[in-house]
């Protein structure tokens, strides 16, 4: 008796999540006795986009598992056994209240706003956490004076007509063209050179890479790289850093949202 009664708290728990409401307003894909699941609801559960991303197979294995609950749901309540069964009632009531809770509890949560200096203050106490691994390059490349220029050299790597060392050595317009174009300094994506640095970090190793630099245009590639611990700034951390104030002040929340409550209702305790 007491594995049925916590299976059905289960189940009680995914209907009233999914279908409190009794939607019969949509396009009904399964139906149970009175009980009607449509697309509406099942793409307000898991999320439109996650839904349509889905195969048919996966979600027809969502559908029957959504039949094969509440064709149980629907058995157990029929039960003579279980209409008088106080117990289970109270369970079924305590699993009703808790979706509830915990629904306002999530909705609460969710709204919960910040101001930037709140979160940047936050960002500032602990800089230290929010870094991430970099490469950085050793990198060649050709200066050229004009795009025309450029194409021209590129035209000539790409048909293996010259290979880059010499290409470099003979067309490069900079001074370390001489020994093939190899930079002194590693490129990093905070030295002066970062412009570039985001070219090459999206490719592979002696990968050719065009762009306008300075007064000219290059052609560049790296050649090995080394990796590096670098801070990730404020602005790519701060949805991050949202979602942990919240999750921090998760307890607090719960305590005001709770004192709200109890000081909004009637309260009757004769015991």
């Amino acid at each position: 008796m007491k594995i049925i009664k916590v299976f059905i708290i289960i189940l009680l728990s995914i209907i009233l999540t999914n279908c409190k409401k009794a939607v019969e307003i949509g396009t009904i894909v399964a139906s149970v006795d009175v009980h009607n699941l449509t697309i509406e609801q099942l793409k307000l559960s898991y999320g439109e986009e996650e839904w349509d991303a889905m195969e048919i197979e996966e979600q027809r294995e969502i559908i029957n598992q959504w039949i094969d609950l509440t064709a149980l749901y629907s058995q157990a309540i029929k039960n003579e056994m279980f209409k008088e069964d106080l117990a289970l009632k109270f369970m079924a009531e305590n699993a009703k209240k808790k979706v509830y809770a915990n629904a306002l509890i999530a909705h609460e949560l969710e709204n919960m706003q910040f101001s930037n200096d709140e979160l940047y203050n936050y960002y500032r106490l602990r800089e230290a956490e929010f870094t991430e691994q970099i490469r950085e390059f050793r990198v060649q490349r050709i200066m050229l004076n004009s795009e025309e220029e450029m194409q021209n050299v590129k035209r000539m790597l790409d048909n293996r007509d010259i290979a880059f060392t010499p290409a470099a050595q003979r067309y490069s317009q900079e001074n370390i063209g001489r020994n093939g174009g190899f930079m002194a300094n590693f490129v990093t994506r905070t030295s002066p050179d970062s412009l570039l640095w985001q070219e090459l970090d999206k490719v592979a190793q002696y990968i050719e890479v065009t762009m306008p630099l300075g007064n000219g245009w290059v052609i560049a590639r790296w050649q090995e790289f080394r990796t590096t611990t670098a801070n990730r700034s404020f602005y790519a951390v701060r949805s991050e850093i949202e979602q942990l104030m919240k999750e921090e002040r998760k307890f607090d929340l719960y305590e005001q949202v709770l004192r709200d409550a109890r000081s909004s209702s009637k309260v009757i305790i004769l015991h």
